[in-house]
């Protein structure tokens, strides 16, 4: 996560006021009531399941037994991926480049549409890490919206979920992604990389380059899921290279500017263990919310 060069110009754009309330984890359903046209209700699902936690710790747990750097350790890394999002019940595919493949699922929408937003992570690791928060926190969460949207009948756009190979090495996964796609066609990016180190227990997270309008819906979002928020300029990870080719894109992450961030990134240390999981679930709520709502 985060070549060297692209911390220097790091930059601290805004935060919440400091009155900002928080409102109450909203724990039945953020539903707008409508009709699929074939009887079926559109309600969205409740943001609190009983599968989320077990889901995001256990896909931390499973990716960060071992680095995901080699060649080897990469396809074995793609074959759990691409297993999980058949068990979840989409039908997962392999984008391939001349380095390396990414694993991705396109959720299809039930109004034929043409549109889609990207949701993602990289699951690849520096080699001799094991990168439980480094970015096996993001992939969890992206396998956590692909399991809320199974539980949405009624979806507006097509959500493609992707899972981004050889970011560490220099956004190789998402810039050939990015590169596949009509600019005509996407109405948003949302890529998530580190949200599982909170030590001061603010449970704030930070937004990475937001458009205006991405900007409002996090900012909405956070108020349902009861976190505050702070706007940065960091780049150096995979929605820089959507922003590069035009999309309207942002990252989400922990307080990286905000120097609460795990001291063990690129390090053996970065184990499952120091993840944690609560507010991984808080953030994995913020992004399902967001996505629920564009839908």
């Amino acid at each position: 996560m985060r070549a060297a060069a692209a911390l220097a110009s790091l930059v601290l754009l805004g935060a919440c006021p400091a009155d900002d309330t928080m409102a109450t984890p909203d724990a039945g359903p953020t539903d707008d009531s409508g009709s699929s046209g074939d009887g079926a209700t559109c309600d969205r699902p409740s943001l609190d399941q009983p599968w989320l936690r077990s889901l995001v710790s256990g896909a931390v747990t499973s990716l960060a037994a071992s680095p995901r750097a080699t060649s080897s350790q990469r396809q074995a890394t793609r074959t759990y991926l691409q297993n999980q999002l058949t068990q979840i019940g989409w039908t997962p595919m392999l984008h391939s480049y001349p380095s390396g493949a990414n694993v991705y699922a396109t959720i299809p929408a039930t109004n034929g549409s043409t549109k889609r937003i990207i949701v993602g992570a990289h699951f690849d690791t520096v080699s001799n890490s094991p990168g439980a928060n480094d970015n096996a926190t993001g992939t969890a969460a992206v396998l956590a919206v692909a399991r809320y949207l199974k539980d949405m009948p009624c979806r507006k756009a097509n959500v493609t979920v992707v899972l981004f190979d050889e970011e560490e090495v220099g956004l190789f996964g998402a810039r050939a992604f990015s590169a596949s796609l009509s600019a005509t066609d996407v109405l948003a990016v949302h890529t998530v990389d580190q949200i599982g180190w909170d030590s001061d227990n603010d449970k704030r997270f930070e937004l990475e380059l937001p458009t205006v309008a991405l900007e409002n819906e996090y900012r909405a979002a956070a108020q349902i899921v009861g976190v505050p928020v702070t706007m940065t300029s960091t780049q150096g990870t995979d929605h820089e290279a959507f922003r590069e080719d035009g999309f309207p894109a942002i990252g989400l992450t922990e307080e990286y500017v905000g120097n609460d961030t795990s001291p063990y990134r690129h390090t053996s240390q970065d184990t499952a263990s120091t993840v944690d999981v609560d507010y991984l679930v808080l953030g994995t709520k913020l992004v399902a919310q967001v996505v629920m709502t564009e839908l």
